[in-house]
């Protein structure tokens, strides 16, 4: 079953879904997986194997897609630890998949880029680690000492679907490629929650899942710094960073989300907190 979308109200773009699977960037995306690396999907196809039959399997694809008989393929899941000792689960699509995925990726990256908040750094072309470590030292000497140094908890698995793609439909208004999304969502989970940790599109949909998040929540009295599911919220008091923390707890929730306790707390930048392998302290910035 595709997730739904609201559509209602939305006036329809089709020429967003004609750039998506025009061959050209069609091509654009393979080669990108290919730059990318990685192994196969659920139907053991190698990169390499799509290669050799490249312009054959390009064409299939965009005339599938447009004639509406794309299907996903089986996803390859596999399991790899994490720092803290817990199981990350990644689903890798089939290569022709991530190839469609790709050119999605960048014919609506734009598109949604332009709305997110500048607080926001991964997964962004052009903005670093290096970028959101520097404006954490703006806030820093305009006196915002006090930090919620905070973690979403399972980020990319606990991602509500319908909200998502309410957000998208609304944002890029192109029923196809909402439908093609859908499809994506429905292929990885179908009780309607999480993104697939393996797909290129998955970054960008986690960035506008949190994109109403972060303009909300950061203004004049709480200042947002976020990394993908790490951030910061800097404030100029004690009780302003509880309540700001209070608050993120809230506006996540609709998405499906929660704030991570053991890895979530409140401090003073005087204790020194560590953030995207920087140390901060008030006076004082380092790596590690």
């Amino acid at each position: 079953m595709s997730m739904p979308f609201d559509s209602d109200h939305v006036s329809d773009d089709p020429a967003i879904f004609r750039d998506i699977i025009s061959k050209t960037t069609l091509a654009a995306g393979w080669r990108r997986v290919r730059r990318n690396g990685g192994g196969p999907g659920g139907d053991g196809q190698t990169a390499a194997q799509f290669a050799r039959r490249l312009s054959a399997n390009i064409a299939a694809l965009a005339a599938d897609l447009g004639r509406g008989r794309y299907q996903p393929g089986p996803l390859r899941i596999s399991r790899i630890p994490k720092a803290n000792g817990s199981m990350r689960t990644l689903a890798v699509p089939p290569i022709r998949d991530r190839v469609v995925q790709s050119a999605a990726a960048m014919v609506l990256a734009p598109r949604l880029d332009a709305g997110m908040s500048p607080a926001s750094f991964a997964y962004r072309a052009g903005l670093s680690v290096e970028q959101a470590a520097a404006l954490v030292t703006v806030y820093r000497l305009r006196g915002y000492c006090w930090v919620v140094d905070g973690d979403i908890a399972d980020f990319f698995p606990s991602i509500l679907h319908a909200p998502l793609m309410a957000l998208l439909s609304g944002t890029i208004r192109c029923q196809r490629s909402c439908a093609l999304i859908a499809r994506w969502l429905d292929a990885f989970s179908r009780d309607g929650r999480g993104l697939a940790q393996g797909s290129p599109l998955s970054p960008l949909l986690s960035n506008l899942a949190l994109s109403p998040v972060d303009r909300a929540i950061d203004g004049k009295n709480t200042r947002l710094v976020r990394y993908a599911d790490d951030f910061l919220l800097m404030t100029k008091s004690r009780a302003d960073a509880e309540a700001a923390a209070e608050r993120m707890a809230a506006l996540i929730r609709p998405m499906g989300l929660a704030l991570n306790a053991s890895k979530t707390r409140i401090a003073h930048l005087d204790e020194g907190i560590r953030f995207l392998g920087y140390r901060f302290e008030r006076d004082r910035l380092g790596r590690g």
